[in-house]
């Protein structure tokens, strides 16, 4: 009996001011706090977006008497996320209400099976005036909270490795085996595919392809594919040179929106029914064409050389043959025995005759 009494005048104390409050205006005679929040957020996280996302929750006060209200997180274990409130107190009249943000910040590149788990509580502080440590405890105070999950939205990225990338030179019906790797680049486990992009076109010209048009491997996150090889054959028969380009690309299958990485390569066919001779010359690789204006400029060199040799040995001809006329050696005639000194002055008298032959040879090295 006496327990009864004691909840009856507590009862009276919370419903006292219903009873003069206007009909239109009554709402929970006791403390109370209602909570709701959109639906659970999924950041993106991708290396050109702002790692930014927040939910919109909204506050009301259902009772019949103003209310202070508190916004607490009650449970957060984000490393690479951060979680904060716009506004975390409220003062609410009765059945009025109010919004604030659930704002999550965080870091490019994360993982997509990162997840976080959050908890906030809407908590009356005061009702009526009496403040929360004068509110009777028990169920008639009802205090919410909101439980959600935050997710990381997965993204493709893709690169394509290719080591050659030169013009491929080809003869009819040829084949060439392209190998190449793929690397993930996104931030989940992802089917990566290379396609021969314009594979209808090349096949429009004649090309085939015998190992089919495009080849997928399933890739980890940051992880490489093994070494893949597409190959085409080029046409069996062409009628003039045909020079087309092949362009490989790399796509992520998980993500529509992801850019593609490609190479382009050159493909050279070469005519089976190309004449030989000066036709010839337009099927020479940049490399052989170099090589062969090499030599021939070489060639040239060499017979300018000669021609300027030849040229300077005959100028010096006429020269050689004079000074071969006058380098015989002169003979003198024998010296007889001394018996007189007559025949010793008719001797050198015949010396006195050969200097006119001395003022030729003189002449002979003067024109030298």
């Amino acid at each position: 009996m006496r327990k009864a009494l004691i909840l009856g005048i507590v009862l009276s104390l919370f419903l006292g001011p219903c009873l003069v409050t206007p009909v239109a205006a009554q709402g929970s005679p006791l403390p109370a706090v209602e909570l709701s929040c959109g639906s659970d957020p999924v950041m993106n996280v991708h290396p050109t977006s702002d790692a930014e996302i927040s939910v919109l929750c909204t506050v009301t006060n259902p009772t019949s008497a103003s209310e202070d209200i508190s916004i607490t997180k009650i449970e957060w274990d984000g490393v690479l996320v951060e979680m904060t409130l716009s506004e975390d107190s409220f003062t609410l009249a009765a059945g009025e209400d109010d919004t604030f943000e659930i704002l999550f910040t965080g870091q490019t590149k994360i993982p997509a099976t990162v997840q976080h788990s959050f908890e906030i509580e809407a908590k009356v502080e005061s009702w009526n005036g009496l403040p929360y440590g004068q509110l009777p405890e028990g169920f008639w105070v009802a205090n919410t909270s909101h439980i959600g999950d935050l997710k990381i939205e997965s993204y493709g990225m893709v690169e394509l490795l290719l080591s050659d990338v030169t013009t491929r030179y080809m003869d009819t019906s040829d084949e060439v085996e392209f190998n190449f790797q793929v690397t993930n680049k996104g931030n989940a486990e992802d089917t990566l595919e290379v396609v021969f992009a314009n594979a209808a076109e090349l096949q429009a010209a004649g090309f085939s392809f015998p190992g089919g048009t495009s080849v997928s491997e399933k890739v980890d996150y940051q992880g490489t594919s093994s070494v893949k090889s597409l190959t085409i054959r080029a046409p069996s028969e062409v009628s003039s040179d045909l020079r087309m380009p092949l362009l490989i690309r790399a796509q992520s299958t998980i993500d529509d929106s992801a850019p593609f990485s490609e190479i382009n390569i050159q493909l050279d066919i070469k005519s089976s029914t190309q004449s030989s001779g000066i036709d010839g010359l337009d099927s020479l690789s940049s490399d052989d064409t170099l090589m062969y204006l090499s030599i021939a400029g070489g060639a040239i060199l060499v017979i300018l050389f000669l021609v300027v040799l030849v040229r300077v040995v005959s100028k010096k001809k006429p020269k050689g043959a004079v000074q071969a006329k006058v380098t015989h050696p002169i003979i003198l005639p024998e010296e007889p025995d001394q018996e007189s000194n007559d025949d010793i002055d008719d001797l050198f008298s015949d010396l006195d005759e050969e200097t006119t032959g001395a003022d030729e040879f003189d002449d002979l090295f003067d024109d030298l």
